[in-house]
């Protein structure tokens, strides 16, 4: 049975895929190499992958450069030849004077180098730096504020904890005081007690008493 008729789309699974792009790329640079060696014909092949990777027939880049050029030659296309070297140097000599430019201000802000400095340039210098130290005292003042309103919250925090740690405190030695208190009374209560006569003494007296004899009541 022959083989069913695959679908020309892209293969969605990533492996499928890949398995499927290195073997036809082996078969095609295959297949490609044959053509070549039997018919003498000067074949270029150009294949980038998937994922970026380059494959080329031939693989020698200036037999490749050498089939792209007759290839434009035939079609009768030229490519621009644009020589940037002035432009860049143009370019470097620009990037170089920036740079000795913000070098020279960076001495000049650190007082250094002021002494080639005309009256001018040294005028504005001035007004730049107090420029700079006004956005200096600023930000220093807004900074500053920051602190103290850190420095109240939490005074007022520990001012709260202060007050609930007392609160705590004097409630505390009231329910020692009120557990004395409670104490004392029964101790007096049990004293007292202790005190009264028991009623079977108070018993036996009054008997005593009347058993006696007249004489000993009078």
């Amino acid at each position: 049975m022959g083989r069913g008729k695959i679908e020309m789309k892209r293969i969605e699974n990533r492996t499928n895929r890949q398995v499927t792009y290195s073997k036809r790329r082996q078969g095609l640079m295959k297949k490609t190499k044959e053509l070549a060696i039997l018919c003498d014909a000067q074949i270029g092949l150009i294949i980038f992958s998937g994922t970026g990777k380059l494959h080329t027939f031939p693989e020698s880049s200036n037999s490749l450069e050498q089939t792209i050029q007759r290839y434009l030659n035939v079609q009768g296309i030229q490519l621009p030849v644009h020589d940037n070297r002035e432009e860049l140097y143009s370019e470097l000599q620009a990037l170089r004077e920036a740079i000795h430019n913000a070098e020279l201000r960076i001495r000049n802000y650190l007082c250094e180098d002021l002494g080639p400095l005309p009256l001018e340039d040294l005028q504005k210098h001035e007004q730049q730096l107090e420029l700079s130290l006004n956005v200096i005292r600023v930000r220093k003042n807004q900074l500053m504020q920051q602190q103290m309103e850190n420095l109240r919250r939490k005074e007022q925090l520990l001012q709260t904890d202060n007050g609930n740690m007392y609160r705590w405190l004097m409630g505390g030695v009231q329910l020692q005081e009120q557990q004395q208190q409670q104490q004392q009374l029964m101790g007096q209560t049990t004293l007292f007690i202790e005190e009264q006569p028991s009623s079977s003494t108070v018993l036996e007296l009054a008997t005593s008493v009347l058993s006696l004899p007249p004489s000993t009541h009078s």
